[in-house]
């Protein structure tokens, strides 16, 4: 069977001989899954990334065996009984060294996010099974899957909001813990990616915020967190962007030979028209007359 350590990755290196089994089924509206697979590494590519239709935590609780996960700037070893979370709109990778059994819960971002704040900055994190929440949060993952199917459809629904209370404290108390400045530095670091790749297709008027999340290996919505936390938008940055550009070609010598109709295009504008309104709008005058402004500008030279 052709199976990794999620369902929504994919192995990327096994030995020969490599065999997996996996059992899963709705309870209470979630899918739970109770896996076994040999050693192998098991990967949530950016492609897979790009593809994806939803947006969701996996929480995997080993129940035996060991495994390393990574996902971002954090990693993790996590042993029998302890289990952490991934989320599926970044890339991460899990390995396993030797043959294991796991549980697997799929959560729809929404309903741990609403119940937990902090869920995105305890993804990669061991929650441990000998000591605070853990403790008691990896029994009720045992029995889940161990005695989910003799639930009734009321009960099953009542249980597993229970358990999302319950996971969303553990959350809080681990995120507690970790300290804010790893997640702040990844978003730092994603804004920085998210920029250069804009500011390299200032040019393409076709571009849109769909394909560029797809390209980074976002989601569109972590997408625009990002921007949000700079106090701005995708959009409004790139506009941005794109007349500043204009505003250097239409002051520099290399441009003067140029039309402004020529230029629009050249920063993503496919309309001259809208072009030269725009440009009026954020810098209070026409291309042409800021186009004179600039060459008969005195150059400070004496």
């Amino acid at each position: 069977m052709r199976a990794a350590a999620l369902p929504d990755a994919v192995p990327v290196s096994a030995k020969h001989g490599f065999a997996a089994s996996a059992v899963a089924r709705v309870t209470g509206g979630l899918l739970v899954s109770t896996m076994r697979a040999d050693p192998h590494e098991a990967a949530r590519t950016p492609d897979l990334v790009r593809r994806a239709a939803g947006e969701d935590f996996f929480l995997t609780l080993l129940t035996e065996g060991s495994a390393r996960l990574r996902q971002g700037d954090r990693a993790a070893e996590v042993g029998p009984g302890d289990f952490a979370l991934v989320d599926s709109t970044h890339p991460y990778v899990f390995r396993f060294d030797r043959p294991f059994r796991s549980v697997v819960l799929q959560i729809p971002r929404a309903m741990l996010t609403s119940r937990c704040a902090v869920a995105e900055h305890v993804t990669a994190v061991p929650f441990r099974t000998a000591r605070g929440m853990g403790a008691f949060v990896s029994p009720v993952l045992r029995a889940l899957a161990e005695q989910g199917h003799d639930l009734g459809e009321a009960t099953a629904e009542s249980f597993m909001r229970n358990l999302l209370d319950l996971l969303a404290t553990a959350c809080d108390a681990l995120g507690s813990d970790v300290s804010g400045k790893t997640s702040a530095a990844v978003h730092r670091r994603d804004l920085r990616r998210a920029k250069a790749y804009l500011a390299d297709r200032l040019h393409d008027p076709g571009l849109t915020l769909l394909a560029a999340s797809h390209d980074l290996g976002f989601s569109l919505r972590y997408l625009h967190e990002l921007f949000r936390e700079a106090d701005t938008t995708p959009r409004a940055w790139l506009y941005a962007q794109r007349l500043d550009r204009a505003r250097t070609m239409l002051s520099g010598a290399g441009y003067d030979a140029q039309s402004i109709s020529s230029i629009a295009p050249r920063v993503g504008f496919k309309d001259a028209s809208h072009f030269s309104r725009a440009f009026k709008s954020r810098f209070g005058t026409s291309p042409a007359t800021y186009r004179r402004t600039a060459v008969t500008a005195p150059s400070g030279n004496a």
